[in-house]
């Protein structure tokens, strides 16, 4: 896999807006990013120069090499993916899927600044699942 997708570890901004391209909504992809990072400082994240998805935890919190969560972009939407999203406490109602993998759809700044709060709240629940 690693030779047909290769990843950049811990992307900058700049190399995460190149691997982007010409993707839409790709500013609500850097700011989400920019969102998991600020919560949970220095967490291990890469980017997969194919499909612009980056993947947060891999190895650590007690997370194995799935990791605990992704931002993947869509045309229409940007995805936050919490790989136990099933287990997690969700009061604002914001996680969406029927499998264990629940995610977080985004089209717009205005959606994401609307949820920071349970974002920021998911998120830390996400790496203490494990610890």
């Amino acid at each position: 896999m690693a030779k047909t997708h290769p990843h950049i570890e811990s992307p900058t901004p700049e190399d995460l807006t190149r691997v982007a391209g010409e993707r839409p909504l790709v500013d609500v992809y850097l700011a989400l990013h920019q969102l998991v990072i600020d919560t949970l400082p220095g967490i291990a994240n890469s980017v997969d120069t194919v499909d612009a998805a980056i993947g947060y935890g891999a190895h650590q919190y007690g997370y194995n090499g799935w990791g605990m969560a992704a931002v993947m972009p869509y045309t229409k939407w940007v995805s936050l993916t919490l790989m136990k999203g099933s287990q997690l406490d969700d009061p604002a109602g914001l996680l969406t899927g029927s499998a264990s993998m629940r995610h977080i759809k985004l089209a717009s700044l205005e959606d994401l600044e609307a949820r920071r709060d349970g974002i920021v709240a998911l998120t830390i629940a996400a790496s203490e699942m494990n610890s």
